[in-house]
Order: structure tokens, then sequence, then C-alpha cells
């Protein structure tokens, strides 16, 4: 008997119209006419989600990738980047003529269009746009209009609490920020971003202080996520739910495979997994 499961947010509880499909709401409702709790596991940090979570009157989340938890508005876990770590990672980025932005709990700020994108008009466009950008289209943006001649200034990062940066840099630079920075975890999300984390960090580690907290044991536990940064989540739980849109990766780790957003992959793999009733 399952007692919560964790839901990703892009590519598995918004479509790509970024919106929650109405079959994944009333999924969600029946999980907790059923006594189960529903819960939010995203790299995203909090102030980006309030208005899922208000939407669906979900009041648990895992955010960051793992690095800020939070049970019935009640904070329980907090794992904060070393303030030596941030300060190398800058300057890392910045020898290496590369863009970065720094995540606390309730802003982000930094040189690089996911910083600039959080705040004014570019916040209101994404907001609003009636669908999510194609791939390809994403990783354009990245590769050719992330060319910020802005310096990185320390009011990015000093004196604040950071949690994750999210540093634009090619694949052909994993091996250099591997080696020289042994306290961190790098987390790739398209071939010109990557997130990076303290050491160890991941939604799984988030999830197990959750479990902790609530004292659940794992096997009462599922999640569903489609990317990279869900295979450790998915390799924790009791079952771990891989979208029909994930990456190959994840599919490969996963217990189920659902179907996409699109397709009502969330109600139909909680059926499957017998969370809900097939009606």
């Amino acid at each position: 008997m399952y007692k919560i499961i964790f839901f990703d947010i892009d590519g598995t509880l918004l479509n790509g119209k970024k919106r929650i499909p109405e079959s994944a709401r009333k999924a969600i409702a029946e999980l907790k006419e059923a006594g189960i709790i529903p819960a939010i596991a995203t790299g995203r940090p909090p102030f980006r989600i309030h208005e899922i979570l208000a939407e669906l009157e979900i009041e648990t989340y895992v955010s960051l990738n793992g690095q800020y938890v939070v049970h019935q508005n009640e904070v329980i876990y907090q794992n904060p980047m070393k303030k030596g770590a941030v300060k190398r990672i800058a300057k890392a980025a910045e020898l290496n003529n590369q863009t970065v932005a720094f995540c606390g709990s309730d802003k982000i700020l930094g040189n690089s269009l996911v910083s600039a994108s959080s705040k004014g008009w570019k916040k209101k466009i994404s907001n609003h746009l009636p669908f999510t950008p194609p791939h390809f289209i994403v990783n354009l943006i990245f590769k050719y209009g992330d060319k910020s001649k802005k310096p990185i200034l320390k009011e990015y990062y000093e004196n604040r609490v950071i949690y994750q940066c999210m540093l634009h840099a090619t694949e052909k630079y994993d091996a250099y920020y591997a080696k020289e920075f042994p306290d961190c975890n790098f987390m790739r999300w398209n071939p010109y971003s990557v997130d990076v984390c303290p050491e160890g960090g991941s939604k799984a580690v988030g999830i197990i202080k959750l479990l902790e907290h609530l004292h659940i044991p794992i096997e009462a536990s599922a999640a569903f996520g489609d990317g990279l940064n869900d295979i450790e989540m998915l390799k924790l739980v009791g079952t771990g739910v891989a979208m029909g849109n994930g990456r190959e990766e994840l599919k490969q780790v996963a217990d189920k495979i659902t179907e996409s957003p699109e397709k009502n992959g969330i109600q139909i793999g909680l059926q499957e997994i017998g969370a809900i009733k097939n009606k």
C-alpha cells in the first residue's frame, strides 16, 4: 500500500502546453481520497512552483533537486552549497567565459538567461507562452543566445544561501568540472546546461529526509519522472515510473513506463501501479 507518491513537474505533471492535464488533476484528487500523500519532486526552486502547489492543493515538496524540502509549510531539510564551492564555480565560469545562475529558495540571480527570465517582462512572456518550446529550440537559445558579456557579480552569491547553480557549459567541460569540483554534483539537463548541487545531493536524498520525517518506509513510496535528474529518485522509491516521453536512461531503471502527459500518463501510471482504481 502506497503512503506517498512523488511527481516531477516539467515533462511529467506538465504537458507540452505547460498545463496540468485534467486527467492528472483528477488522479491526484483520487490519491488524496485514498489517503495517499501527493508530493512534488523538482529541480525548480520553491518560488517557481507555488502556482502548481496551489492548483493541486499539495503541501509537500522536494525542490532544488533535493536540497530544500517542505512538508505542510514547514521546512524539514536544507542542504545549501558550501560558500567556497559557490565562489569557485563563479570564478571557473568567468574563466571559461560561461554564464551561471545562483539559486536561493526565494530568487535566482546571475548573468544568464535563466536569471533574466525569472523577473520582469521576460518572466511574464515565459509564464504566458501557450506551449513549451521544442528541445532543439531551447538548445539553440542556450547555444547562441546565452553569450552574456556581463560579469558575474559577487552580489549574485555572497551573503546569500545558495542551494543550486545553473551553469551554462557544453558537455566538453564535464570532465573538467567533475575533476575540479569533487565537492559538487553535476546533473546535465541539455547539451549546454548543467545543474550544480552539493556533493551527493539529489532528489533521492531529499526524499529520504522526508520519508524519515514522516516515518514512511521506502517501499511505501512511488515516483514519476522523465529526466536524468530523476534517475536516483526512481531507483530509490518502492516503485519508479518513467513517463513515455522520458529519457531512455531513465526508462532503463524504471519499474514501470507509462504514457506521456498528453496521453494521460499520470492517470494511467497510477492505475497500473494500483494507487488508484481503473474506472
